[in-house]
């Protein structure tokens, strides 16, 4: 028998490949995000912009890439290896499209799933994990993922929206999805993979965190 995540990991790949096409920009993107965080794009963009000066030309992983409506700039932007995976088939093929149609050759997609991604150790100088975590089932599994993937000294841009419940109750945020936690406890979790958080805002009902990996 698969275990509640793994049927969450189902429902959430049959739902989002679902709302690719046509759904997930116009009502989650246009209407979602501006209404529960505020100034959260423009934000999320500045992330992608700092990814890429870190990066400097080096691979950068963006996980959720969804529809490839905030990879794209970034993608535009920077020289080298864009490495976009999502867990729902739909969002990939989508994300695929969209690099093709604005000639994006070093946009590349692939479906995979964050607790068991298909690349090396420290792949990646630079990770986005935009508007993701939220949904993703095992926030711990997830970003230890994206730690291991993370090269030294590079850095993990995250942006998640979230009803935190675990201010009334913080003794239960072990046993609450991701969205009904508290920036600080994301913030708590990433830092817990030995990650170095160096920033965290909140904008509206979102937080943006950025941590850095040790150079050992």
């Amino acid at each position: 028998m698969p275990d509640e995540s793994e049927r969450a990991k189902r429902i959430v790949r049959a739902v989002y490949s679902a709302a690719a096409e046509r759904l997930y920009e116009p009502l989650v993107v246009h209407g979602t995000f501006p209404l529960l965080a505020g100034k959260m794009p423009d934000l999320v963009r500045e992330q992608g912009r700092k990814a890429v000066a870190l990066a400097a030309g080096r691979p950068i992983l963006d996980l959720p890439v969804g529809t490839g409506y905030y990879t794209v700039p970034t993608a535009r932007e920077h020289d080298g290896l864009i490495v976009g995976v999502d867990i729902a088939w739909g969002m990939v093929l989508r994300a695929a499209e969209v690099a093709n149609e604005n000639g994006l050759d070093n946009l590349r997609t692939l479906q995979g799933d964050v607790h068991r991604l298909p690349f090396p150790d420290g792949a990646f100088a630079a990770i986005l994990c935009t508007n993701g975590l939220q949904v993703i089932p095992g926030l711990r599994p997830s970003l230890s993922e994206l730690a291991r993937v993370l090269a030294p000294g590079g850095s993990l841009f995250v942006s998640v929206i979230t009803l935190p419940t675990t201010r009334l109750r913080p003794n239960r945020k072990d046993r609450r999805p991701t969205w009904m936690l508290a920036g600080a406890h994301i913030a708590e979790a990433i830092a817990d993979t030995g990650l170095h958080v160096t920033s965290r805002n909140r904008e509206r009902l979102a937080t943006l965190i950025e941590a850095t990996k040790p150079i050992p």
